[in-house]
């Protein structure tokens, strides 16, 4: 069993004393506002107390690439929001629909994924470039595709054959395509006939994300981990999470309930998160180990 570093966080919960108009709570990242302290549930007093504060927020407009770092965004029931862009807006699918990540493409770490205004832009380290328009809904003209996460069902709109030529030469390979998630689809739908997740999902909807629309995690617990293992550097980047957390002690977050953030979010947390073999791809060379930090997780 692999030792958890963070957590899925499942939604964002209110408290029903707060005002309605928390509903899209703003999360903003330390080094903008360095009063922003993180807030654990102690539930036998029923109170908060400080644990540690907010010191990087990452998006990720394209789930498997890399992330942008951010100084504010929303906190919304289908992930983290930031210009009105969901986190994992996009994905790569093969042509039978299921998703691609770094497990199958390691190299797809390398790409950079940027947000300008309406537009949605894709790098190669050698410098090619993607343009993809970001459309609010989809229109008759679109090309609808069935796709599957993680075994579940989950329409997507194609992005076309341009979008899809460009990963197709950079991958090397003619089975790949770029796909969008629109609000106006149908909901993602749950495959898996488990009782734990039917409830959970019926509460808290995803859309492309592998388990739940948050990862958080601590910078501690990063780097206990990373003095433990040997000729090799592990960072928050092998973990993807979408908010970082320093100040509190390695691997805390294990036993955190709930989370308040100084703007009115609070976060449940439901369920852990297990480590799969992507956190073995090394974020800024794209050579996929299949070894650490997995190997050293095994052993406490």
């Amino acid at each position: 069993m692999y030792r958890i570093l963070s957590f899925g966080v499942i939604g964002c919960v209110y408290s029903t004393r707060m005002p309605q108009n928390w509903k899209t709570p703003l999360i903003v990242a330390a080094v903008a506002v360095s009063v922003l302290g993180v807030l654990v549930w102690k539930k036998k007093k029923r109170t908060f107390v400080k644990v540690g504060k907010i010191s990087k927020l990452y998006f990720f407009p394209v789930k498997s690439l890399k992330g942008m770092e951010v100084k504010k965004g929303k906190c919304s029931k289908l992930g983290f929001e930031v210009n009105g862009l969901l986190d994992r807006s996009f994905m790569l699918v093969n042509n039978e629909g299921d998703f691609m990540t770094q497990r199958q493409f390691p190299s797809l770490a390398l790409l950079e994924a940027q947000v300008k205004g309406k537009t949605l832009i894709i790098s190669t380290p050698s410098g090619e470039k993607l343009h993809v328009e970001i459309k609010d809904s989809y229109s008759p003209n679109d090309t609808v595709i069935k796709c599957r996460v993680i075994g579940d069902g989950v329409d997507a709109v194609d992005c076309g054959d341009e979008a899809a030529g460009f990963f197709q030469s950079y991958l090397n390979t003619s089975n790949i395509r770029l796909v969008r998630h629109s609000p106006t689809l149908p909901k993602r739908k749950y495959l898996r006939n488990n009782p734990f997740d039917d409830k959970l999902r019926k509460e808290n909807p995803i859309t492309f994300q592998d388990l739940a629309p948050f990862h958080v995690m601590s910078q501690s617990s990063v780097d206990d981990l990373d003095s433990r293992v040997e000729g090799q550097k592990i960072t928050f980047l092998n973990f993807r999470p979408n908010i970082l957390v320093e100040g509190s002690k390695a691997y805390a977050e294990d036993s955190w309930r709930y989370i308040k953030f100084n703007s009115g979010a609070l976060l449940s947390n439901l369920t852990m998160v297990t480590r799969c073999l992507l956190t073995t791809n090394d974020p800024f060379t794209g050579v996929l180990s299949q070894k650490e930090p997995l190997v050293t997780l095994r052993k406490y």
